[in-house]
């Protein structure tokens, strides 16, 4: 008899199956934003007539912040997402131009059935968006730990790290305008996600060469198929300092900002 109105329970819980459309109760909400733009507004809704959203996030950023608490229901949504150039945002600010720089997207996704996370916390719903737009859904019950492409501690490492290399850069907030369009073209050509490869992949650009990737080594790595996460990292923390130095005397300026 327990054993059936434990069933029951399930059927009737956060995430209910039962043949039925699965139905997320009272979740909380966090978008990670991998893209170079920073997002004035994310809106996720049901088929059914559920919505929730998220307000500002900058880009690498959404970590921590959550909205709740809301009611979903089903497999697919759509994404209804604002944002812009985190520089031409500022600058148009209070000039009346600021919706000119602003674009509006949609975008649909889709979350397979499945029970909610084992534990006793809160579940929360994650929004990635990935550097070339597309989304992914997750359930999880953890509110850290789950950046997928850690941009915002590579801004911290490298500036913290290697501020005096860094030039033309005047402060951390700069640096985190920049970085993450460097990201997009990590992320885009040579799916850059761990945390070494990342670190490596922006030091070289940051303090040697711009156009680093082009070099026979360093793109042979890169675009080697059998290329494990963190294999990168290890393999230029291994370059000698004269690889280096002739990487910085052949290839274009290092940190440049016109992506």
């Amino acid at each position: 008899m327990r054993k059936a109105l434990v069933g029951v329970l399930l059927c009737l819980g956060l995430v209910a199956g039962c043949k039925a459309e699965p139905t997320y109760q009272g979740v909380s909400v966090v978008t990670y934003n991998y893209t170079p733009w920073d997002l004035t507004s994310v809106r996720i809704a049901d088929a059914f007539g559920g919505v929730a959203g998220s307000g500002m996030i900058r880009s690498g950023g959404g970590e921590g912040s959550v909205s709740c608490c809301y009611t979903l229901k089903g497999t697919d949504f759509t994404v209804k997402w604002k944002g812009g150039d985190a520089d031409l945002m500022r600058k148009h600010m209070f000039d009346g131009k600021f919706d000119e720089v602003i674009f509006a997207k949609e975008t649909t996704v889709h979350l397979p059935s499945q029970d909610a996370p084992p534990g006793d916390g809160p579940v929360i719903l994650e929004l990635h968006i990935y550097p070339d737009d597309h989304m992914e859904l997750a359930l999880s019950r953890k509110l850290l730990g789950q950046v997928r492409i850690p941009i915002v501690d590579t801004v911290r490492w490298l500036y913290g790290n290697h501020r005096d290399e860094l030039v033309g850069y005047k402060s951390i907030h700069e640096l985190a305008d920049v970085l993450p369009k460097v990201v997009k073209q990590a992320w885009t050509n040579y799916r850059i996600e761990e945390s070494g490869d990342m670190r490596a992949y922006m030091y070289l650009y940051f303090t040697v060469a711009s156009d680093f990737y082009k070099d026979a080594e360093i793109a042979g790595i890169l675009k080697d198929p059998n290329r494990n996460p963190g294999d990168f990292g290890k393999a230029v923390g291994a370059l000698p300092e004269e690889k280096l130095a002739q990487l910085k005397a052949s290839g274009t300026p290092p940190g440049d900002k016109d992506l």
